[in-house]
């Protein structure tokens, strides 16, 4: 059953159990079997989260116009009075439980977010304490996610994965060859900061399945977050550039993120961790099509096996795979598998040989890629034919800029594969219509 399906059966099973149609324990099990998502998440966080930012950004307004006319202590008291007042109001919306909105706690817990990265500032401030921007962001995200747990909020969690993200961005840069001596390893730092929001997906009380909203910002940082990474362990201590592979490493490990039996049954459109990592690990692989890319990759291979994050990512990557082929997530399996390219072209091509040959193997690979997705939904699985398709067709596309034809050829050629995208897309559509139609019945 799709979404909507399970929706409509939702708002009639309490019709139902009145008349008598089903039994109480029968409605239960048919919520469990078919469960849907809040409606009302998003626009209570939205709600709150707007409201709570508009209050701040007066307050924080009022008091910039006349700060500078502030003795001292009033400064200090202006800075924890908001801090504790939050708290206050934090403690009220706890206390009332369950009987408390949505938008409530979403608005508690931005106030007190912003409340307590204000008087962070604002005492750095005051006293002229040393340090960079970037440590008062980790505190910060650090004292804002207790309230993500505490009042389930998804806009503080939402606002801690963006911060953490940001911040791993930044440590990485600092740890180049000319930034801070004393930056954090974010080899060690960033997945301790991630596994601090994880239990909150699939939700607070580990069965609800957050909003896709929410799935989006987590899948989104998590990449981010280990392409900064990717980048900072390729700068410190490889013999060479080894962040290209590394990133791919990264891309299959998002893509591969275990899921439930429900999260698998979910169209793609609601799986954003495999939409960014998918994405990714087909860029890359377009890129190394091409023979300098495919040279570099296949190089950054050797230069990442001696980092133990390298073997790390192997390890994790590995797993997630097994878990994957048990759940028969075939479609998932076959992208990753773009990323065994490198380790087996480095086998066999020479570090400073041409990358022609892998080149060419990647564009065999991306071209035997979209060949399964297309089967895999023709026999009856879950696959992804349009992707499939639309990979083709980007693929004949570069390969035919390449080409040393005339123009008149090429327009001619897309012309045609433009045309065939079209059709293929709409002999899907009708198929899925008629298998739609044909279970319905």
């Amino acid at each position: 059953m799709s979404l909507l399906h399970n929706r409509w059966l939702a708002d009639q099973l309490p019709g139902w159990e009145r008349e008598g149609i089903v039994t109480l324990d029968g409605a239960r099990r048919l919520r469990e079997r078919y469960p849907v998502e809040s409606a009302r998440g998003l626009a209570q966080m939205i709600v709150g989260a707007v409201g709570a930012l508009l209050v701040g950004t007066g307050l924080v307004a009022v008091l910039a116009s006349n700060w500078d006319d502030f003795p001292r202590w009033v400064r200090l008291l202006l800075a924890f009075g908001p801090l504790a007042a939050s708290q206050a109001v934090t403690w009220l919306v706890l206390r009332r439980g369950e009987a408390a909105k949505g938008w409530q706690r979403e608005a508690a817990a931005v106030v007190q977010t912003l409340a307590a990265g204000a008087a962070m500032a604002l005492v750095s401030q005051i006293y002229n304490l040393p340090g960079r921007w970037t440590e008062l962001l980790f505190w910060w995200c650090l004292v804002s996610l207790p309230l993500a747990w505490t009042l389930a909020s998804q806009a503080v969690a939402i606002a801690y994965l963006v911060g953490i993200a940001v911040w791993t961005v930044a440590e990485a840069g600092e740890r180049g060859p000319w930034g801070a001596a004393d930056a954090a390893d974010v080899r060690i730092w960033f997945p301790i900061l991630l596994a601090g929001v994880l239990p909150l997906w699939p939700g607070p009380s580990l069965r609800d399945r957050p909003a896709i909203g929410s799935r989006l910002a987590l899948a989104a940082s998590a990449l981010v977050g280990l392409f900064a990474v990717a980048a900072h362990a390729s700068n410190d201590g490889a013999p060479g550039e080894a962040g290209f592979w590394l990133a791919m490493l990264s891309s299959v490990a998002v893509l591969l993120f275990p899921l439930s039996r429900q999260g698998i049954a979910e169209p793609l459109a609601r799986k954003p961790q495999v939409q960014l990592g998918g994405i990714a690990m087909i860029a890359m692989a377009m890129v190394a099509s091409y023979e300098a890319p495919a040279r570099g990759l296949v190089n950054s291979v050797g230069n990442a096996l001696p980092l133990p994050w390298c073997w790390l990512l192997v390890a994790v990557v590995a797993c997630f795979g097994v878990i994957a082929f048990r759940q028969q997530r075939y479609a998932v399996l076959a992208v990753a598998g773009l990323a065994l390219v490198p380790p087996l072209a480095a086998g066999f091509t020479a570090g400073d040989a041409g990358g022609w040959p892998v080149a060419i193997a990647y564009s065999l690979m991306l071209l035997a890629t979209a060949i399964v997705l297309i089967a895999l939904e023709f026999l009856g699985r879950q696959g992804a034919a349009r992707i499939g398709a639309a990979l083709i067709t980007l693929l004949v596309i570069l390969r035919m800029a390449d080409a040393d034809v005339s123009l008149l050829a090429k327009g001619l050629a897309f012309i045609v594969i433009g045309s065939g995208f079209l059709g293929f897309n709409l002999f899907i559509s009708r198929r899925r219509a008629a298998a739609l139609g044909g279970s319905s019945r």
